[in-house]
């Protein structure tokens, strides 16, 4: 959690790019960074990223190549999100064949783009690809927590246990175990999902659940888009109030930002659906305040 050069002494949380590569760019310039060497950075900040890099905008394939520069540098770190999740679900089968591994990709038609912008060099998309199976799925710092999705101790707790950080081939394979108590704390982690598995078919092998997203932060200052409305309010064992705050993106909230608790912050303002991207920007040990968010 510090940049290559200096200690980090602040953190700047920035919410789901999705392909908005302008809006990318044009938020770490109001944060202050400037690109030096090719590398967007600023002495003594390290930007974080909730994941959610890719699909819906319009040039995922920048912003991949900017965050991996970034991270590469020690300027800046990120976990993955459930489109990156899918991604590697989707395509992570066929690395070693190029066509078949462009055509898994253009399962979600958001990614054709990726295989347009990397068309001639192909090797360079499974390298970025490669490259976030070995993202975290969490941080879990004494200055801050970052998830996705959904801060849950049970879940964190379960990948923890046994060792599940990342989607590299144990990740992967914990999360293809549909059902298991892995499966569920990746779920939930990453895609802020709960499943609801009806009594009469707890006993077939077979059995299929009920997933739906769930509402777990414990104050209800921001709006969900109405484009992301399938959300239902649920308590759930959550970050505790003496603990490091918690930063998470996914949701696609709507109007001013705004804590969502004394140590939880949102900050995915649905720059996926002509919003804007936002930033939280993090002092170490500082309590949590609207007026730190950064748009």
């Amino acid at each position: 959690m510090t940049n290559a050069q200096t200690p980090a002494t602040t953190y700047d949380i920035i919410g789901d790019v999705h392909g908005h590569y302008d809006k990318l760019i044009s938020l770490l310039k109001k944060l202050g960074y400037e690109k030096q060497e090719g590398v967007w950075q600023k002495p003594n900040h390290l930007a974080v990223f909730v994941g959610d890099l890719i699909d819906k905008g319009p040039n995922a394939a920048a912003v991949l190549t900017t965050v991996r520069s970034m991270v590469d540098a020690g300027s800046a770190t990120l976990v993955v999100g459930n489109h990156e999740l899918n991604w590697i679900h989707d395509a992570a089968d066929h690395t070693g064949d190029v066509m078949a591994f462009l055509d898994a990709t253009e399962r979600h038609h958001s990614r054709v783009q990726l295989t347009e912008a990397f068309k001639y060099e192909p090797n360079r998309l499974i390298s970025l690809f490669e490259w976030l199976r070995d993202q975290p799925v969490y941080i879990d710092e004494p200055e801050l927590r970052v998830v996705h999705a959904c801060w849950d101790e049970e879940a964190i707790a379960c990948l923890k246990k046994t060792g599940i950080t990342c989607l590299d081939h144990k990740g992967l394979a914990a999360y293809r175990d549909t059902y298991s108590d892995l499966h569920l704390a990746l779920d939930r982690v990453v895609a802020g999902c709960a499943h609801q598995f009806p009594s009469s078919l707890a006993h077939n092998p077979g059995f299929r659940s009920k997933r739906f997203r769930i509402q777990w932060w414990p104050e209800n200052r921001a709006e969900i888009n109405p484009i992301e409305s399938d959300v239902v309010p649920v308590q759930i064992e959550g970050p505790k109030p003496d603990s490091a705050p918690v930063f998470f993106g996914h949701y696609a909230m709507v109007g001013e930002p705004d804590t969502l608790g004394a140590n939880v912050a949102g900050v995915d303002y649905s720059a996926a659906y002509g919003g804007k991207l936002i930033a939280y920007r993090h002092t170490t040990g500082q309590p949590l305040a609207r007026e730190h968010f950064v748009t």
